[in-house]
């Protein structure tokens, strides 16, 4: 029988100040957990950074979170970096053993002064990859510690949709309390649809 993939994902709400403060907490777990500044590269060595909120060598920027005891940070170059086609650099996987993807929240293209949702998400098989299991479960845990919950909005009236929070969608304190809908400024994940953090 194959193993089950497993693909847990939460859409979050961060701005840079709540990315420093995650990745403070998440190093306070484990000194060995790395962040990866993944965009395309013009040599095949990964830029290591010390913070979430560092990762923004490109405007297309987005972080693999690496605990470096499960792949170390020369293992993931020799293993997890690839040659872009037509000679257009490199890049380095999201997916893999000890790692997980960290798309940043934005500013909303279809909404000014409103913060877009990111994603923090993997994909393994427990069965076969307890350890990387364990490490997802962790970084989960200290996500979802530090967050507040999301409710939908009425942008036009002010009033909640519904009392109970959104499933999915989780937001930090820095991030819930710039954009709590003050302005105009809502956290939001389409055109039609609009939250407040609390």
């Amino acid at each position: 029988m194959t193993a089950k993939v497993k693909l847990p994902g939460i859409e979050i709400f961060m701005s840079k100040v709540d990315e420093d403060n995650f990745s403070k907490a998440l190093v306070d777990y484990s000194q060995e957990i790395k962040f990866i500044d993944n965009y395309v590269w013009d040599k095949p060595d990964p830029p290591v950074r010390n913070s979430i909120s560092l990762c923004y060598g490109a405007i297309n920027s987005n972080v693999t979170i690496i605990n470096s005891d499960i792949t170390s940070i020369s293992d993931y170059k020799n293993n997890y970096v690839f040659p872009r086609p037509n000679n257009a650099g490199f890049s380095g996987s999201f997916v893999g053993k000890g790692l997980v993807q960290f798309i940043h929240s934005k500013e909303a293209g279809f909404a000014t002064g409103c913060l877009k949702n990111g994603t923090i998400s993997a994909s393994y098989k427990p069965a076969e990859d307890p350890e990387t299991d364990a490490f997802v479960k962790a970084v989960w845990k200290i996500f979802k510690k530090g967050a507040k919950k999301v409710y939908a909005i009425n942008p036009e009236t002010g009033e909640l949709y519904r009392d109970k929070p959104e499933t999915r969608y989780f937001a930090w304190p820095d991030a819930a309390k710039i954009y709590d809908g003050t302005d105009g400024r809502y956290l939001t994940a389409t055109a039609f649809n609009f939250y407040i953090a609390k």
